[in-house]
Order: C-alpha cells, then sequence, then structure tokens
C-alpha cells in the first residue's frame, strides 16, 4: 500500500519503507474500526507484512498507536507554530491555528480520525497538544484580550472544540468554513467580543499545503 508514511520516505531503505507501511496501515485501520478493534494480524495484513515483520519494527500495538499519532500531531502543531511565527496577535492565533489545524486533519481523513480517538486515549499525546494551546491562552490572558482562568478544563475545552471541527469535516461532510465558526465560538467562549471574534475567525488565510507527516 501507498499511503501518507510512505510517502514520506519514497527512497529510504527496505526497513523504514517497511516501518512507514505499517504505520500507513495502522492510521487506516483505526480509522476504520477504532484503535481498540484494529488488531496487529489486520494492521500487518493491510501492510503486506508478516505478524513476525511487525514486531521487527514496533514492540506492541500501543507503540505503533503512538509512533502514528504523534507523527501526525507533532508535524501539524509544528507546522502550524511555524506559520505563526510573525502573527503576535493571541486572537489570531488561536484563529488561524484551530482553522489551519482542522483543515490539516481533514485532508486525510485517516489522519484526523485516528488523532480524535488516540487524542484522548493517549496522555502524552494529549498533554503534547494541550502545550500548544496553552501557550496562545496564556498570551492572551497577560495582552488582556482573554477574560478567562486558564486551566485544564479550558485547555481540554478548546481541544475538544477543534477535534468536533475535524469529525465534522471528516465524518459529516461540513465544509471548510466549519473551521472559521468554530474558532468564532472559541473566541467568544475566551471572553473576545462577538464582533471582533466574527471578523478574526473569518479573515481570509492561506491554508498550510498538505504533506505527509514524518515517519
Amino acid at each position: 500500500m501507498t499511503g501518507v508514511f510512505a510517502e514520506r520516505v519514497r527512497g529510504e531503505g527496505k526497513s523504514v519503507r517497511t516501518r512507514a507501511r505499517l504505520m500507513d496501515a495502522a492510521a487506516e485501520k483505526f480509522a476504520e474500526h477504532g484503535i481498540e478493534a484494529a488488531s496487529i494480524n489486520a494492521i500487518a495484513h493491510a501492510a503486506d507484512v508478516s505478524n513476525g515483520t511487525f514486531y521487527n519494527h514496533f514492540r506492541d500495538k500501543d507503540e505503533l498507536v503512538g509512533a502514528v499519532a504523534f507523527g501526525i500531531a507533532r508535524d501539524f502543531a509544528e507546522r502550524i507554530d511555524a506559520a505563526m511565527a510573525d502573527i503576535d496577535d493571541a486572537v489570531q492565533r488561536v484563529s488561524f491555528g484551530t482553522r489551519q489545524f482542522i483543515e490539516l486533519a481533514s485532508s486525510e481523513p485517516s489522519w484526523g480520525q485516528s488523532l480524535m480517538r488516540a487524542v484522548w486515549s493517549l496522555p502524552a499525546l494529549r498533554r503534547e497538544v494541550a502545550s500548544f494551546a496553552r501557550a496562545d491562552l496564556d498570551r492572551g490572558v497577560r495582552d488582556g484580550v482573554f477574560r478567562v482562568e486558564v486551566d485544564d478544563l479550558l485547555v481540554d475545552l478548546m481541544m475538544s472544540t477543534g477535534l468536533m471541527g475535524v469529525y465534522l469535516r471528516t465524518s459529516e461532510g461540513a465544509g471548510p468554513k466549519v473551521g472559521a465558526e468554530i474558532a468564532e465560538h472559541q473566541l467568544r467562549l475566551l471572553g473576545v467580543p462577538p464582533a471582533r471574534a466574527h471578523r478574526a475567525s473569518h479573515r481570509p488565510i492561506e491554508l498550510l499545503a498538505v504533506r505527509p507527516p514524518q515517519a
């Protein structure tokens, strides 16, 4: 099979390419059946390798889940953060980050659906994603534009609404405007006046180009 991880390592050695095929197969099976229901046997079969080959690359399914989810989430978060290097306004950063994340995660349904399932089942992944969100929330509070107390519940609410956008895009057929609408609701939750929240969340942006995450 050829997928997003395999494309990233095209031309690399056999071992690297086999690991990437397993990650692509896992992303597909996680999206189809959920993390718990996707068996190692089914993943290995989809990758056209034996179960023994699977264990040459991953200790168990949990390690594979972590590799896939972290590969996707870290790539998205780092790319979005880099794209916001020249954006100082916390309101714009939250809007931009939410909209970019939803569109990137929705560009390949298996990415988004795997992320949705993995974020809440992998505490380390949830903490990593939360660290990016919390930094912009703290910035907005310092600047006086967010009138909230930043705590774990607020960060979870922000992540949940972002993931809901991914769900609506990948599973319910919602159009790209859903990212702007969710960003607007997030900003209003943070205490941004409605008119400013609407302007910031519907401002035209250039979406980041889709590329496979690093395997």
